[in-house]
């Protein structure tokens, strides 16, 4: 009897083990069929690009050339800033002519007391006589 319940036991050993490893091998993760369908692009019109357009020549206010920074001076409404030769030039306005830069000198002289006029080329300073000479 002893024998009998021993070659239970081992049959029950096998046929479990057996069970395993067969539902091991029918685990084996499906991999989920994947369709090759690109995503549908629309089309791009690309827009052509708008420049802004810079004279080549205009005139501005300077009000101040600082090499530290100045929040007051940055705060100022329509205030432009340059950084040249290490300074931080701020100025006020974009004139087609000498005069009327002048007369916007004229009205902010009492606030910026060393405002001037400042031609620029292509955004570069320029002499006011050599700008007046192109103009």
């Amino acid at each position: 009897m002893k024998n009998v319940l021993i070659g239970v036991l081992f049959f029950l050993m096998m046929f479990s083990c057996g069970k395993k490893e067969a539902s091991k091998g029918n685990t084996e993760p499906k991999t989920p069929e994947i369709e090759n369908v690109a995503p549908k692009v629309e089309e791009v019109k690309e827009e052509p690009e708008v420049q802004e357009y810079i004279p080549e020549l205009i005139f501005t206010v300077q009000i101040a050339a600082l090499r530290k920074q100045n929040e007051d001076l940055y705060s100022i409404e329509g205030v432009s800033t340059y950084n040249e030769n290490g300074f931080t030039k701020f100025r006020l306005g974009d004139f087609k002519t000498y005069k009327e830069a002048r007369a916007f000198r004229a009205q902010i002289l009492n606030e910026y007391k060393g405002a001037f006029v400042q031609a620029l080329k292509n955004g570069v300073p320029i002499s006011i006589t050599e700008a007046l000479q192109n103009q």
